[in-house]
């Protein structure tokens, strides 16, 4: 019997078929999962039964889950976070999660962009005039020349800050984890928290949401910043205090936001962010262009086929799986 591969990433699927050739012509049976909604873990562990990896999106992946599906060799996420996925569960039965670092990257970047210039020249309320046809002048800011804050300087981190630099910027980065030389060949200054944001006209968010990044922007960090700021967040909505950013917004305490994440995703009808002033949404598409599906399918298969067939995988989060050091 061929390995069987559950697909539960979008992206993978409205890509298909092409998406899992590589599995394909190894002989692996793929099955797609639902892909407009996250199953609960007792409906994952019947859709998982008898499936030796699974091409993960954000649905919960639980000690529990681990404990019934015996035959699940691979989580592959398809994507960077897993912070849905419990690694020291995975570990204890031997099952490999991966992910697909870098491929998104420039996609994110172009989306951080996206969202600052929206709302620096307030683009929702430019568009809402022009459409009435009773025109008059919408006055925005200019990212000319303005400080920009970037939290994270990972990959992701690092891009924006390149493009930072053709809107002639000063460019701060917070990373307890700093790659000093990638911040100098880039023109960025490395600071504390607080500095960046107390100086920032624009704070974007790219770190990974760990327990010490959970919240990391809740109210005392908001009325840190500058009340003509902007907060970007395309990282992960655990990152924000949400109710404290609504408040921020309605108080006036920054200018605006642009989200492509909230927690939960999406929110529920009646949230306050949802009709928050001076905000952007967009639905956590920051990585869907068809240049990194492409890459990131591409990536996720190759881990795959790779736990499959006996060989480490290039992008592995939980390398203790290995046994010690990884």
């Amino acid at each position: 019997m061929s390995d069987r591969v559950m697909v539960f990433a979008a992206p993978f699927v409205r890509h298909e078929p092409g998406a899992g050739q590589l599995l394909r012509d190894a002989g692996v049976e793929i099955v797609h999962g639902p892909t407009d909604r996250c199953p609960e873990p007792a409906e994952l562990v019947d859709l998982l039964g008898g499936c030796s990896a699974s091409i993960a999106s954000n649905e919960s992946y639980t000690a529990e889950v681990f404990g019934a599906l015996p035959d699940l060799k691979t989580v592959a996420r398809w994507g960077v976070g897993y912070d849905n996925i419990d690694l020291q569960a995975a570990s204890e039965r031997g099952v490999v999660v991966t992910n697909t670092p870098g491929r998104v990257t420039q996609s994110v970047a172009d989306q951080a962009f996206c969202l600052m210039l929206a709302l620096a020249r307030r683009l929702p309320e430019q568009q809402e005039v022009a459409r009435s046809l009773n025109w008059r002048h919408v006055e925005g800011t200019e990212l000319w020349s303005k400080t920009l804050g970037i939290v994270g300087f990972g990959s992701i981190g690092r891009a924006v800050a390149e493009r930072a630099r053709g809107f002639s910027m000063r460019v701060l980065a917070y990373d307890p984890r700093m790659d000093a030389w990638e911040a100098g060949r880039l023109g960025v200054e490395p600071v504390g928290l607080d500095e960046l944001l107390a100086e920032s006209d624009v704070v974007t968010l790219h770190a990974a949401l760990t327990e010490g990044s959970r919240g990391i922007i809740g109210e005392q960090q908001l009325r840190a910043m500058k009340p003509g700021a902007f907060l970007i967040n395309c990282g992960r909505g655990g990152l924000v205090d949400q109710p404290a950013l609504v408040r921020a917004l309605q108080e006036g305490w920054i200018a605006g936001a642009g989200l492509d994440v909230t927690e939960p995703e999406p929110p529920e009808p009646g949230d306050p962010i949802l009709d928050a002033p001076n905000t952007i949404m967009t639905p956590h598409n920051s990585s869907m262009t068809a240049e990194s599906a492409a890459r990131v399918n591409a990536t996720v298969c190759e881990n795959v086929l790779d736990v499959l067939e006996g060989r480490r995988p290039r992008f592995v989060v939980n390398p203790q799986v290995f046994g010690p050091g990884g």
